[in-house]
């Protein structure tokens, strides 16, 4: 029990200095702008300046993500085919070599299959969701990916919001998650009719 008073009141001496600290430098600043009035103006200015540069970035920034989202929201009236074809045609542009679709019923997780530009063989299962993707969905594919498919770049597609566990499960797999905001960065890099 003493011992939780005494850091108790060492916690309060800690806040108690950093109060008086932050109100000398409150003073001291407004001293500053009273006694200064072209250097108060040069803050001001530059911390408009700073506000107004922080501003555009994440205007910006927001600009761009929409953009990107524009591009990959085609995806969200596709059949799960359309996707696959959607993916093959967004490799094929992305310099993939013998992309094909064999989706559908029986394809055990290999939706498209493909050379990568330096020959590893690619073996995509594709994902259309509109919400989360769990860890089985991640482990279904990982049990099939390079025990029968034989791939030596594994990858997941998805429009949905990968769980915390299926991201887990990717990457002790070695598969590689392309979610949706990673796929529309990717539709964004490429010169890509939706």
């Amino acid at each position: 029990m003493a011992r939780k008073r005494r850091r108790r009141k060492a916690n309060d001496g800690a806040v108690l200095a950093a109060a008086g600290g932050g109100l000398l430098a409150i003073s001291v600043v407004v001293q500053a702008i009273r006694h200064h009035p072209i250097i108060a103006a040069s803050i001001a200015l530059t911390a408009l300046a700073g506000a107004g540069v922080w501003g555009w970035l994440r205007w910006a920034a927001a600009r761009r993500m929409a953009e990107h989202e524009r591009d990959v929201a085609v995806t969200d009236h596709m059949s799960g085919a359309e996707f696959e074809q959607f993916v093959a045609r967004l490799l094929r542009v992305s310099g993939y070599r013998g992309v094909s679709v064999s989706g559908g019923a029986g394809d055990m997780g290999a939706d498209v299959i493909a050379r990568t530009p330096d020959g590893r063989r690619l073996v995509v299962q594709c994902k259309r969701f509109a919400g989360n993707l769990g860890s089985p969905h991640v482990q279904r594919f990982a049990g099939t990916a390079r025990d029968i498919h034989r791939a030596d770049v594994a990858l997941l597609v998805t429009t949905g919001r990968p769980t915390a566990q299926a991201r887990e499960v990717a990457r002790r797999c070695r598969i590689t998650l392309v979610d949706r905001p990673e796929l529309a960065r990717w539709v964004s890099t490429q010169v890509f009719e939706c």
